[in-house]
């Protein structure tokens, strides 16, 4: 069975067909920019499928141990099954080698790689070797998967990534992040619809998003 993730009503996640979940820190430079992560501790699969927490209220997260019920969480979805590109907040941004697909209205993690060495939209305008070396790498490293990079000949400049979930810790701020979701597994909503499968995205934990079940950055407060 491919592994994927269903969205239950008011309720966690449920995770099947996962075999690697980790904890994954986003470290910094010395200027304050985000470079890299970190990894953490690997967290047991209890069961399959394995529950994940995403009211942001339980005692033993990333697993869910009912406290939704208590606190009443209220998990209506509200993100499209458009694909994300085809979204009225998707937009392009065109250099010379380059382009950037960006759909920041609806998906950031507020991870913060993208402000590295210049900003990856700058750098993608100003294009040469240097500069799109950089652009590509924050792309890539941008857990939402907000931002796409293409070279102009159309062809996704995008890693493959193994299917597994990390669970971001953003130590700067002191928060804790979405569950990052990689290698194109599948999200199937409530009511059984699929989302865009995607090689990377980002799952509110928090409960607070305006876009469940993905990460708009409300963790950030």
């Amino acid at each position: 069975m491919k592994p994927y993730i269903k969205v239950t009503k008011d309720g966690p996640y449920l995770a099947f067909g996962v075999h690697d979940i980790t904890a994954k820190t986003i470290i910094e430079d010395a200027q304050g920019f985000s470079v890299e992560y970190a990894d953490g501790k690997k967290f047991e699969i209890k069961a399959d499928p394995v529950a994940l927490c995403r009211c942001g209220h339980s005692a033993d997260k990333p697993y869910c141990d009912g406290s939704h019920l208590r606190v009443k969480f209220d998990g209506t979805e509200t993100a499209t099954f458009e694909p994300m590109q085809e979204q009225e907040t998707a937009m392009a941004i065109k250099g010379p080698q380059l382009t950037l697909l960006d759909n920041g209205g609806n998906y950031c993690a507020s991870a913060r790689f993208c402000d590295a060495k210049g900003r990856v939209w700058n750098l993608v305008q100003a294009g040469g070797e240097k500069n799109n070396k950089q652009a590509i790498l924050e792309a890539n490293l941008c857990p939402s998967g907000r931002l796409i990079m293409l070279d102009n000949e159309g062809n996704v400049l995008e890693d493959t990534l193994p299917p597994s979930i990390a669970v971001l810790e953003d130590r700067k701020y002191g928060v804790h992040g979405p569950l990052w979701v990689r290698g194109s597994i599948r999200v199937e909503s409530e009511d059984g619809q699929s989302y865009e499968i995607r090689m990377k995205q980002t799952l509110c934990r928090c409960g607070r998003s305006d876009n469940k079940p993905f990460c708009d950055a409300s963790h950030r407060g």
